[in-house]
């Protein structure tokens, strides 16, 4: 058979193709792998959380100092302090940012399908957003703002329903919070039990009169 047989080209032609294919579909499949890794990996931390006031009844507003305390010039590191707050001055939070430094790990006991997990499964718990809800996630995907009472807590123990979850190990976490002093200085504190006053639903008449 000559190159100038129209066979001979044909066979030629499909040859070629045969060795792209052979090259192209393992390339194809390891971009597909990787696509899928990636999918599944845990968020990179830190996982920062911005304008949050992470529990039932958190409010920005007037606060009371329940002991002396610094403020920085940023939640960032690095920080300089720029300010001392003395017990019994009144602030004003402004805003918050809530960082996950590391998240939590919770093992699931029992079956829940809305989620697709099953025993022995383990899941990421993220910040406490109030009444139960947090943000989770679950191989590769978030459930923001989800229904957590499913959880028990691994000091604690008890949860509010199903008890078809257990925190397994505490993560770290921290909440900033941007405020302004009674001498008009605006800079971060890490909230630390320092302030009163920032439960709406605390029924505190000390509170109600700021």
């Amino acid at each position: 058979m000559t190159p100038e047989n129209p066979c001979y080209r044909f066979m030629i032609v499909k040859a070629r193709l045969l060795v792209l294919v052979s090259l192209l579909i393992p390339a194809l499949l390891s971009g597909q792998s990787a696509t899928k890794r990636a999918a599944v990996s845990e968020p990179p931390l830190p996982v920062i959380d911005y304008k949050a006031c992470p529990f039932e009844g958190c409010t920005f507003g007037k606060w009371i100092v329940t002991r002396d305390s610094r403020i920085f010039s940023t939640w960032r590191e690095p920080r300089t302090t720029i300010a001392i707050l003395r017990k019994g001055e009144i602030v004003i939070g402004l805003t918050g940012v809530h960082i996950t430094y590391e998240p939590d790990h919770v093992r699931i006991m029992s079956e829940i399908p809305a989620l697709g997990v099953g025993p022995g499964d383990t899941v990421l718990r993220y910040m406490y957003r109030g009444e139960g809800f947090c943000d989770l996630w679950i191989k590769g995907l978030w459930h923001r703002d989800y229904d957590c009472t499913f959880i028990a807590e691994k000091s604690i123990g008890g949860c509010l329903r199903d008890c078809s979850a257990q925190v397994t190990s505490n993560g770290r976490k921290d909440w900033w919070v941007r405020l302004k002093t009674p001498q008009e200085q605006v800079g971060w504190a890490r909230v630390d039990n320092q302030f009163d006053c920032m439960d709406a639903f605390g029924g505190d008449p000390q509170c109600d009169k700021l």
